[in-house]
């Protein structure tokens, strides 16, 4: 129960597109990229952004190697600022990835 997993870093945000724990194994490789554009004119109010991940794990009990599958997700979102000093915004975003898998994922504040 103690192997690294999608979704178990310290905010639950990796591996959008999958539920917590849907993949998991020995060793990991996780990898993200993220492109954010305002969504009107003064740019601070909304933004939207879009989004793909690959992870990868290895598994001594199915004889799975690290790097010989990928499991790719991908998706949209929206960001709403709430206090400009702060920079506090609310995130919200819809991931997709393989076999039907998705999901809706709200936060509080940018992972980076």
């Amino acid at each position: 129960m103690n192997l690294q997993a999608i979704g178990w870093d310290m905010f639950g945000r990796s591996g959008r597109g999958y539920a917590q724990g849907r993949f998991r194994g020995e060793q990991m490789a996780y990898s993200e990229l993220e492109y954010r554009f305002p969504l009107q004119q003064n740019k601070d109010l909304l933004g939207g952004t879009v989004f793909v991940n690959a992870a990868s794990f290895s598994s001594k009990l199915d004889g799975e190697k690290l790097m010989n599958k990928i499991n790719p997700g991908y998706g949209v979102g929206l960001r709403v600022m709430v206090n400009k000093e702060k920079r506090t915004t609310i995130t919200a975003d819809y991931g997709f990835g393989q076999n039907g898998n998705s999901g809706f994922y709200l936060n509080i504040n940018e992972t980076f």
